[in-house]
């Protein structure tokens, strides 16, 4: 059930204008080798050849992805880039691959 809620508000957000955001993410500001950001709400990290699946939502110009933990990482969407900041400066870009 949850699962479905999450892709119909993906998919309503995409409906409405929002940014879409799926897709693969990396470069060299990016401390993931890749995160893959899919349309069920399934975010899959790689990081030193292991994959980590979690998740993530958007809302208000931002993904915020969520790790198995619950830990919450909010990165802004700035074009096709995916930013971490911390006190305002960029921490981590990830780049639409």
């Amino acid at each position: 059930m949850r699962t479905l809620l999450i892709l119909a508000a993906a998919m309503l957000a995409a409906a409405c204008g929002g940014p879409n955001v799926l897709g693969d993410y990396g470069g060299e500001k990016c401390i993931y080798d890749n995160l893959s950001l899919r349309a069920d709400g399934v975010a899959m990290v790689t990081m030193m050849g292991m994959q980590i699946p979690g998740q993530y939502r958007t809302e208000s110009g931002k993904v915020i992805l969520i790790a198995p933990d619950g830990t919450e990482s909010p990165f802004t969407i700035k074009g096709t880039d995916l930013v971490l900041e911390m006190m305002g400066q960029p921490m981590m870009v990830c780049s639409r691959k």
